[in-house]
């Protein structure tokens, strides 16, 4: 556990170096933005720029600029965001938890459809339901979620009117995200919960399950998956990850207010502070789901601690 922490910090601290190179990569002069947005809007002289650079270290070495930044950051003063004039922090604070709440919501979607449609594909391998579900599954791995999201909006919003094409507020409002990036990962999630409960069903502690006379249902849920769930566990945590992706569409599509939407508004708006910020965020978060997996399948299987 302390190396699997260890190796987790160690990429966060390289994570931090990208993040803070962000602002000497991408085109415009950093300080520049900053004195702009501090004179309200103003074009600053030459001489009042260079200024400004000498007295807030614009000019020190990269490497002190670096831990300045980081210092700051760890003592949650990351800097100020451009577009809003609010701290950095209190910018994203809210927008992480909304795409929380969403990664949660579309987490349960995926697991809710996954399961039971890849457990029973495998116990009843080769017929009209396996190869039916497993053609929905691919499916939902193939279609673009920019594309799946606006199909959705015309039929259950446009067509239906059942419920609002976007906006923040009400339960209603996170049904569609969620969905679209539900059933999206759920397409994965069920063809490999189906592969690795084929694997189980094979061996010998299922033959004796079944020659106990226990029921279908026990030994596919009781028996055959519980002893699939070392890789099912490793693939959802992968699949968090990528979901991190795919709220960055979804999220602006239906106007979700979450960190998504708000690393496409600073990219626009060339808001660097809250820029470095959400990539520092999202990162550190696809870290600590990727160390919480490795910890749970250390509990589920402790066989395979030497392993990692």
């Amino acid at each position: 556990m302390l190396r699997r922490l260890g190796q987790s910090l160690a990429l966060l601290v390289l994570l931090s170096m990208f993040s803070f190179a962000l602002m000497h990569v991408m085109p415009g002069d950093f300080a520049e933005l900053l004195l702009i947005e501090r004179m309200g809007g103003d074009l600053p002289a030459r001489d009042v720029l260079a200024r400004f650079k000498a007295e807030q270290g614009f000019n020190d070495p990269v490497a002190r600029q670096y831990l300045r930044w980081l210092g700051g950051i760890l003592q949650g003063e990351p800097g100020v965001s451009f577009q809003s004039g609010d701290g950095v922090w209190a910018e994203i604070g809210l927008r992480v938890e909304n795409t929380l709440i969403l990664a949660a919501a579309s987490i349960g979607v995926s697991l809710v459809l996954a399961v039971p449609i890849g457990v029973v594909a495998a116990a009843r391998q080769g017929s009209a339901w396996d190869r039916l579900s497993m053609l929905l599954a691919v499916m939902g791995m193939a279609i673009p979620n920019f594309w799946y999201s606006l199909i959705m909006v015309m039929v259950f919003s446009l067509f239906l009117g059942w419920l609002p094409v976007s906006g923040y507020g009400h339960w209603t409002h996170i049904v569609l995200p969620a969905l679209v990036i539900g059933t999206s990962t759920a397409g994965v999630t069920a063809r490999f919960i189906r592969s690795c409960v084929l694997d189980v069903l094979s061996r010998d502690f299922i033959r004796t399950a079944h020659s106990k006379g226990l029921g279908e249902i026990r030994v596919l849920f009781g028996h055959a998956l519980p002893n699939a769930l070392v890789p099912v566990v490793t693939l959802l945590g992968l699949q968090i990850g990528k979901m991190f992706d795919g709220v960055v569409v979804v999220e602006t599509i239906f106007a979700w207010p979450g960190i998504g939407r708000l690393l496409v508004e600073s990219i626009f708006g060339r808001d660097f502070p809250v820029l470095q910020l959400c990539v520092l965020v999202v990162g550190a978060v696809y870290i600590a789901v990727n160390l919480a997996v490795d910890l749970l399948v250390m509990a589920i299987d402790p066989r395979i601690r030497g392993a990692l």
